[in-house]
């Protein structure tokens, strides 16, 4: 598959201090990575440098200018103060390319329908603000895809759900790269999704303000865990599946 996005020797950050730094990969079209790591690790500094919203500090990001990109940002970026509708969120995605006076009946039907692959359509005159935490993400990823994105970026989308609502919304977008053919790029704190799931990984140091990058089977083992998390984590083969498991943290066991 041909490579959509090249960050080259990238450093990211805010002021003059950079989070990260010697980023230099590639994302080819179709590739599903997922960025974990630690608290404040800059995961989201991260993909909102890959999709300009935050300038590199040094280093560029290689892409064609006509890639469109579909941003899912965490559920709390959206003030749901507002008495707006579910199809309102969804069509706010269409504002890029028609401006917030301009949109028609068309758009209005597309958000429609993106409600509807994404088994939202029976909410799209409830309010937003109404709506539980499943059915917001699920708003939240149709708003995205209504640019008809090359790339789906999803920050933290199963933040705050118990363990069927973070299944329910990862076979959603493991359906949507499939029948639409985007790359996925996501980032999450559920190991144990990407354990299964995943294909592509980055990892976080936080320590070193580098990432290492590759295959999630070379990447989430029990060695390079321990040392990201300070954590007594284990990654085990069990029905064709692979699991983290987390005994407690190392600081505790070492005194114990």
């Amino acid at each position: 598959m041909p490579t959509q996005i090249e960050l080259v020797d990238l450093s990211i950050g805010y002021g003059h201090q950079p989070l990260l730094e010697g980023i230099s990969l590639s994302i080819r079209k179709g590739e599903f990575w997922g960025i974990v790591g630690p608290n404040g690790a800059g995961k989201s500094t991260l993909v909102k440098t890959i999709l300009g919203i935050l300038k590199p500090l040094r280093g560029r990001i290689e892409k064609a200018d006509t890639l469109t990109f579909g941003y899912v940002p965490q559920r709390n970026t959206l003030d749901d103060i507002f008495p707006v509708t579910a199809l309102d969120v969804v069509l706010m995605g269409r504002y890029p390319a028609r401006g917030i006076r301009r949109i028609r009946a068309e758009d209005r039907g597309l958000a429609y329908d993106y409600l509807e692959k994404v088994g939202a359509s029976s909410i799209a005159g409830k309010l937003f603000c109404s709506l539980s935490g499943g059915q917001k993400q699920r708003v939240l990823i149709a708003r995205a895809l209504a640019l008809k994105p090359d790339v789906l970026v999803l920050d933290e989308p199963m933040d705050g759900m118990d363990i069927a609502g973070e299944a329910d919304i990862m076979e959603l977008i493991l359906k949507l790269r499939k029948d639409l053919g985007c790359t996925l790029l996501m980032v999450t704190h559920s190991l144990h999704l990407m354990a299964t799931y995943g294909e592509k990984l980055i990892l976080i140091r936080p320590e070193a303000r580098r990432i290492e990058y590759g295959e999630v089977t070379r990447l989430l083992t029990r060695d390079k865990l321990r040392e990201i998390y300070n954590l007594d984590l284990e990654v085990h083969n069990w029905h064709e599946h692979r699991v983290v498991l987390m005994r407690g943290s190392l600081k505790r066991n070492s005194e114990t």
